[in-house]
């Protein structure tokens, strides 16, 4: 069981089983579900009813921010669908039950993130997939976007979940070191991930480049969309965009290895 095709399978299961163990309690992920959804959805009812009043974010309209702030909702619901133990490892830091997560003979990763799984964060993804169908829907509408790009757009909100994910990766791993990683997961994932749900360009400048460089969190959204409604950079993003997500995934996971390598349990 060391190689990675059987750590992959033995995940899936895991997972399976963990959404299996939530289904029984449907009620409750129902409420869940629809409770994400609708807190989500107010948030960016909330910019929209701003931007009735004041035409433009930036130099972009509603729609335009509806679809960056759906794009990163589906990343980070995602993430925090199938990334809940990970958002949570203090606790195995702190409480040493990262101890008994290095005597399974497969990868600690898989292990980790099998355990647990909140489906009804997927409220926040079916909202961001909402908001993003809606906006693609106009903009394709007003030919500022053609279907092929709309198509472009889909993928990217779905692959830019290695973005958050990357980020707790890196803020797991640098627990090993500190243990202590709450406030720092929040300067690291949560107020980037909260940023690039509007343009980039209503930052200052050394901020912009900072979400699109240490914190590549511009990448998952801003970045390709700029490009594709014609608001500046250059065709060689629509590549670069996914090769940064999983160069950004490869160094993270790169981190966590290091990290992992020089744990010494809890109390040492």
């Amino acid at each position: 069981m060391t190689g990675l095709l059987p750590a992959v399978q033995l995940y899936l299961r895991s997972v399976q089983s963990a959404m299996r163990a939530k289904m029984q309690y449907r009620a409750d992920f129902i409420t869940g579900l629809l409770l994400y959804g609708v807190l989500s959805a107010t948030d960016f009812l909330m910019i929209a009813a701003i931007l009735t009043r004041f035409p433009r974010l930036g130099g972009w309209d509603v729609y335009e921010v509806g679809l960056l702030y759906g794009m990163a909702s589906v990343a980070m619901g995602l993430y925090r669908t199938f990334g809940a133990e990970l958002h949570e490892f203090e606790r195995y830091l702190v409480r040493g039950e990262f101890d008994g997560l290095l005597v399974r003979p497969w990868p600690t990763l898989f292990t980790l993130l099998g355990r647990n799984v909140e489906p009804e964060r997927l409220g926040n993804s079916l909202q961001g997939a909402l908001l993003v169908g809606i906006c693609s829907w106009r903009l394709w509408e007003t030919g500022a976007l053609d279907a092929l790009e709309v198509a472009y757009v889909a993928a990217v909100s779905i692959m830019g979940t290695l973005v958050p994910f990357s980020l707790a990766l890196i803020t797991a791993a640098f627990g090993f070191w500190v243990v202590r990683i709450d406030e720092f997961q929040t300067f690291v994932m949560y107020a980037p991930v909260a940023a690039s749900h509007y343009p980039l360009t209503v930052y200052p400048g050394w901020l912009r480049a900072l979400l699109t460089s240490v914190l590549p969190v511009g990448f998952m959204n801003f970045v390709p969309v700029q490009y594709l409604l014609g608001k500046g950079g250059g065709p060689w993003v629509l590549w670069a965009s996914p090769l940064v997500m999983v160069g950004f995934a490869v160094l993270a996971y790169g981190c966590w290895r290091l990290g992992e390598r020089h744990y010494q349990s809890t109390g040492t």
